[in-house]
């Protein structure tokens, strides 16, 4: 039975007496614990001296240019490279259309062909000629060169010395048969073109002078025709029975120098 008078006091274990808090977390608790309130209480400071940052910072380009044209670039210059086509800018206003192409000129073919005939042997007596018509005609023949005159050899009187010396005779003719005129063929020789019957006429005398054997006893005609707006007269030798004929008779005139061609 139990006294009521005496206090005996509950069972309790050693070891739960002894459990309570380890002082290092206590302590680890309180510096973590301390940190933490002050950043907030920094968090706070900050927030209420800088109340309004403002905008972003923009950042911009410099006032100036950013790159400029040195007074002296050097290296290789480029011809026209300053032009105003070069710029790569449209001109205002309408477009324009560009200026025609020229047109060839064909009178220098004349003139060259014209200039290598040879020059006329001074001094020759001038004919004037006949003032011709610019109305085309199918042929104009020109009148034939008078025949070569020779002068007859002078035999000079003898002197009566002791030793006579020979007398000189001139040397015989040559007797080279002149060439036939031509006939009536279709095939023809052109031996020139130029601006004016006058000057067809001249080049005439001048090529029978320089080759009489061949010449001589030709009759040519000047056609005359419209080139570019320009009257050529051209100076033939008409009625060639057949192309080889026609080629046959200026291949002679060119081994003597004389500038020939068949016409189409």
């Amino acid at each position: 039975m139990q006294d009521p008078d005496i206090d005996i006091p509950p069972y309790a274990s050693p070891r739960l007496r002894a459990r309570g808090v380890d002082p290092e977390t206590k302590r680890m608790a309180i510096i973590a614990g301390g940190l933490g309130v002050g950043i907030i209480a920094l968090a706070l400071i900050w927030s209420g001296i800088h109340t309004s940052l403002g905008p972003p910072p923009v950042i911009k380009p410099p006032a100036g240019p950013m790159r400029t044209v040195p007074k002296n670039p050097g290296g290789l210059q480029v011809p026209g490279a300053h032009e105003q086509i070069m710029s790569g800018e449209v001109a205002s206003g309408p477009p324009q259309l560009a200026p025609a192409s020229p047109q060839p000129d064909f009178s220098k073919l004349d003139q060259e062909e014209a200039a290598a005939l040879p020059k006329p042997p001074p001094p020759t007596p001038a004919t004037t000629p006949s003032p011709v018509a610019t109305s085309t005609a199918p042929a104009l023949p020109l009148p034939p060169p008078p025949p070569p005159q020779f002068a007859a050899a002078t035999i000079p009187t003898p002197i009566p010395t002791p030793t006579p010396a020979p007398i000189p005779t001139p040397p015989p003719p040559s007797t080279t048969a002149p060439a036939q005129t031509t006939g009536s063929g279709a095939y023809a020789v052109q031996l020139a073109a130029l601006t004016s019957m006058a000057k067809a006429d001249q080049a005439w005398q001048v090529l029978v002078a320089r080759v009489p054997d061949i010449l001589g006893n030709q009759k040519p005609v000047v056609v005359p025709g419209l080139v570019h707006g320009n009257t050529f007269y051209r100076l033939r030798l008409e009625g060639f029975p057949t192309a080889k004929a026609a080629g046959t008779f200026c291949a002679r005139l060119k081994s003597r120098g004389v500038t020939c061609y068949l016409p189409k």
